[in-house]
Parts: structure tokens; sequence; C-alpha cells
């Protein structure tokens, strides 16, 4: 394995190199591997550490890539999800606030965007700009089984409620619909590169990947919440609506589309009633290429019963039914 970290800049050998040890999913490798900001990435890390590709890969796969996002902030969702993930073996060891702009937005999920609506688009737009995000790196507990990035993304459960068993993740966060689902999760390995290049900048990345993994940092992540709700939830919770299309669509409900809104309310309804695709086709990256490492671990028929049995159910109190919004 190469010690020397400009080979990352080779388009050809980083491809080869994702798919050898941070994806299974070929177009994963082919598609990251020609954007500049994810082989800089990787540079930063392997530079940086003075890792060659065998510990890059290593590294990555020990970790997993988590964002609180506003509407995780203001419903108070942190505490919750830090619980669920401590009991999937996954426990927080870096975070920093980030302000999530909506390029950032917008190249994060470039490969599911190309069927988004117009309204699904204005409401992420929306609802990041309300608040800073927390950005979490994920340590892996010696007993998980596949890479913490592949356990963490099947965890967290489908984005339609009645997709999910209840008990994944956004089943326990009483997640109402596909907007308001609190955490952004990476996928596998790979997406924590790219992920995290979009959304700490290269070396920004290396930072969080290469911080002292042996501390559990949840008190910290739970503090780093508080103090954003407390510093812009007042005003985070206050919006106009600029956009036309979600200003149309308040009005189709019967709802007032000017002046001050609370805007998790709007998320809440519109999120609800909008339509969320545009367009033929499905996401060009429509997978989140986690099976084979299940299927390696000898545990791909188990997966279901491994994560449920982790995880525990919501009680009764805590199912979709009873969401409530921001208090």
């Amino acid at each position: 394995m190469t010690r020397d970290p400009r080979d990352f800049f080779n388009w050809k050998r980083t491809e080869d190199f994702c798919g050898q040890q941070l994806t299974t999913y070929a177009d994963k490798a082919r598609l990251y591997s020609i954007e500049a900001n994810f082989r800089e990435s990787l540079h930063a890390l392997a530079n940086a550490g003075d890792l060659d590709e065998a510990s890059v890969g290593a590294r990555l796969r020990q970790v997993g890539l988590g964002v609180f996002r506003p509407d995780a902030l203001a419903h108070g969702k942190v505490s919750q999800a830090l619980a669920y993930f401590a009991r999937m073996g996954a426990r927080p060891t870096y975070c920093t606030a980030a302000t999530i702009t909506p390029w950032m937005v917008r190249d994060v999920w470039r490969y599911q965007f190309n069927v988004a609506s117009g309204e699904r688009l204005a409401l992420l737009d929306l609802l990041f700009e309300a608040t800073p995000s927390i950005v979490v790196v994920f340590t892996a507990d010696d007993d998980v089984p596949v890479p913490l990035a592949a356990l963490m993304a099947d965890s967290k459960g489908e984005a339609d409620p009645d997709a999910r068993e209840g008990w994944e993740l956004r089943s326990h966060l009483r997640s109402p619909h596909r907007i308001e689902v609190y955490m952004h999760i990476a996928d596998e390995p790979v997406d924590v590169v790219r992920d995290g290049g979009i959304l700490l900048g290269p070396d920004g990345f290396a930072a969080a990947m290469l911080a002292e993994r042996g501390t559990d940092i949840t008190d910290e992540v739970v503090a780093m919440s508080e103090r954003i709700q407390h510093e812009h939830g007042e005003s985070g919770r206050t919006c106009e609506l600029h956009d036309s299309t979600l200003r149309e669509a308040m009005l189709r409900l019967g709802e007032k589309a000017d002046g001050p809104l609370d805007r998790w309310q709007v998320l809440r309804m519109l999120g609800a009633t909008c339509d969320m695709y545009a367009g033929p086709g499905e996401n060009i990256i429509c997978e989140p290429g986690t099976d084979p490492w299940w299927d390696r671990a000898g545990l791909l028929a188990q997966r279901t019963s491994y994560l449920s049995d982790r995880a525990g159910r919501p009680d009764a109190q805590t199912r979709i039914s009873g969401n409530r919004g921001a208090q």
C-alpha cells in the first residue's frame, strides 16, 4: 500500500481504493472519485495523519458520521438519538457546529436530488437555515461486526413512516414524514469521506477523523445542542416564505403565506402534503450499499433481528402517533 498521499489525486487510483476498502457500490466509487473535493479530503486525511491506504481504510471503517439538523435541536431529539446509538455500539467522539448552506445541501444529496421536486428543495432550505447543525463523528465499540457507517445507516429507518417497523431510530424519534427526520447519517465509509469533506472542508474533515477517539463526548454534544438552541432557537423559529412554491402550497391548504410564520409548523404541514419527487426514474444512487458488508460478516439474514434487539422499541408514549411539535 502506498504511503504517498498525493496518489489520492489520481481519480482512477482513488476509484480502485474506494471499491476495495470503502464501498460495495461501484457507482459510488466511480462517481465520487471524479469529485475534486472528495479526493482532496482523502489526501488531507492521509497527509495529516501520515497514513497509508490500508490505515486510511481501516480508520474510516471504524467511524460513522451523523448530522443533528436544526429540527433535531428544536424538537429536543439529540439526547434520545445519542442514547439510541449507544445501544447500537456507536459513541460520539468528536463534534462541531456547522452552518449548512443551500449549496451544501444540494451537494451532499446530489445523487438523490436528480428526482427532487421544487417543494422538497425549498423545504430543506427552510429547515437548514433555521440554526446551525452539529456534525458528529461516532466511533464503534469493539463488538460492532460491520463498518460503523453501515450499521448506523441501517439503523436509521426509512424516511416514510409507513415503511418503518418500529425499532429504527426514526421510529424512536417519532419522525412524522420524510422532511422532519432529525438526523442525516452517512451510509458507508465512502459517504463519511464525501459528506464530511463537503460539510467541513478537506482539512476540517481530516481533523475530525484524526481527533482523539477514546472519550465518549455525549455530554458535550448535548450541551452544544442546548447552546445553539438557546442562542438561535427563538429567531430560528420564525420565518418568511419567499419561495413561490411554498407560498402556493400554504395557500392550497388554506393557510396564510405572508408575515412571520412558525417555521416548524410550516415544515410539519408541508412536509406531509407536498410532492417530494419530480420527473421519471429513481435516484442516481438509490441504495445505501450496506448489504454486502453484512453478508461478509455472515449476518445478512440476521441483520434486522440483530439491529432490533440492540435498539429495543419505543414505549407507547414515543410512538409516531404521539408526535408533537417543538415546545
